[in-house]
């Protein structure tokens, strides 16, 4: 059950993600640059496919130009 939960969760945060790169019109490279982190992670997040740690997050927060509040203030992470 709790395994369930915890893919749920990452399953929305990379669509979140997804969501603020494409409103930013950024691609997954240029939010790589920007966040200086490799462009596959990138992938791999917004695809729930891996479980980010809050480094990674914030590392995606300043390529977003956002806080970290900002990335989990949404009613589709409640």
């Amino acid at each position: 059950m709790i395994k369930v939960r915890n893919q749920q969760l990452i399953n929305t945060l990379g669509i979140r993600v997804k969501a603020l790169r494409i409103q930013r019109g950024l691609s997954m490279e240029k939010l790589a640059e920007l966040s200086e982190i490799d462009y596959r992670q990138i992938f791999n997040i917004e695809h729930g496919r891996t479980n980010a740690t809050i480094s990674t997050l914030g590392a995606l927060c300043k390529g977003l130009d956002i806080s970290l509040s900002e990335l989990f203030d949404s009613s589709i992470l409640k």
